[in-house]
């Protein structure tokens, strides 16, 4: 039995569809999770590859995690110094839009953050 090209490539785009629709829904919550993840993961695999000893282990454990903190606030900067400057440009009607959409966007975020 021979399927018509047309039925395949419905099935093919539904699959895509389907595909794009469930990595938009789990994306913002895997993605909090890899980068809560990444300096434990790199660890390991430092760990495994290089044979670090206890003591070792514990330095670039803290190394990492201050660094990520760091990373944390500079990325804090950087955001409220774009939202400044897209606020700077806008007119007084469309602030209180713009302020509303970073409140909720911070809601989300420090939800995500902290589940």
């Amino acid at each position: 039995m021979k399927l018509p090209w047309k039925y395949i490539l419905v099935s093919v785009l539904i699959g895509l569809f389907m595909g794009g629709a469930a990595g938009l829904f789990w994306c913002p919550r895997i993605e909090g999770h890899w980068t809560k993840k990444s300096a434990e993961m790199f660890l390991k695999r430092l760990d495994h590859e290089v044979h670090l000893s206890d003591n070792q282990r514990s330095q670039v454990n803290a190394f990492l995690t201050a660094n990520r903190i760091k990373v944390a606030a500079y990325q804090d900067e950087i955001r409220q110094e774009a939202r400044s400057q897209i606020r700077a440009i806008l007119n007084p009607d469309q602030q209180p839009s713009f302020d509303a959409m970073v409140a909720r966007h911070d809601a989300e975020r420090k939800k995500r953050e902290n589940p």
